[in-house]
């Protein structure tokens, strides 16, 4: 597996019950998965402990076949070869299209990052918007230098934080295209969270429906969403 989870558990400091019990996840290189839960499920706490933003109370967490997190091991979230895209983009408003996605290629030369932004800007077809500010793009453009940026350095995992949650309803199920055109495109891993089905009917190779820290339960998203197992399920699907 390209990705296992096995027995992660969290819990905030101000918090009395943990945000994740027992979590165990596998995931196949190439595979984009979907974490679906309502609010406060655990699910945008996952990308924070795969990523190291956090540190877990137990488990482990190993990204090809590297050992990232356990009880003696902890990898600085620089070292980890993770992209990520948040949910608020955080792009630096005072840089353009072209300086925000080079911010993270500090290693190459002049020529190569030239060489490498020319990539993804095509990748996210945003060749003409490399010296526009993020305030002169549309929402839908902004989330694609968003993913631009997390995808330059070639990261070995993507993660995806609501990633559509800020879009218009109009524009979603066509960034919904456009999203999953380039993770094929690319072949790259990835893990997203939402808390809307359509995100995993459109994207996902597998789904994980996330309650209250726990898998209750996992599977391709036709089985998932179109039989669900549990009234709960039932419910938080609508």
């Amino acid at each position: 597996m390209f990705v296992e989870i096995r027995g992660l558990s969290f819990k905030y400091k101000n918090s009395k019950e943990e945000t994740l019990k027992n979590f165990n996840l596998n995931i196949k290189k190439g595979e984009t998965v979907s974490i679906l839960g309502e609010s406060g499920s655990g699910k945008s706490t996952i990308l924070r402990l795969i990523s190291g933003l956090e540190i877990p109370n137990s488990g482990i967490i190993k990204i090809n076949n590297r050992l990232i997190v356990n009880d003696n091991t902890f990898v600085l979230p620089e070292k980890r070869e993770i992209g990520m895209v948040f949910q608020d983009y955080a792009l630096f408003p005072h840089m353009t299209v072209a300086q925000n996605i080079k911010f993270g290629l500090k290693k190459l030369s002049k020529k190569e990052k030239s060489k490498r932004l020319k990539e993804v800007l095509e990748l996210v077809s945003l060749e003409k918007f490399e010296e526009r500010y993020p305030y002169e793009l549309s929402g839908g453009q902004q989330q694609r230098v968003a993913l631009a940026r997390a995808l330059a350095p070639k990261p070995s995992l993507l993660l995806l934080d609501e990633p559509f949650s800020n879009l218009d309803a109009t524009l979603q199920s066509k960034i919904r295209r456009e999203l999953k055109k380039i993770l094929n495109h690319t072949g790259i891993t990835s893990i997203f969270v939402t808390h809307d089905k359509e995100d995993s009917r459109a994207i996902a190779d597998k789904v994980v429906i996330l309650k209250d820290g726990k898998i209750i339960q996992t599977g391709c998203p036709k089985n998932v969403l179109d039989n669900p197992l549990s009234g709960y399920v039932t419910e938080m699907l609508g």
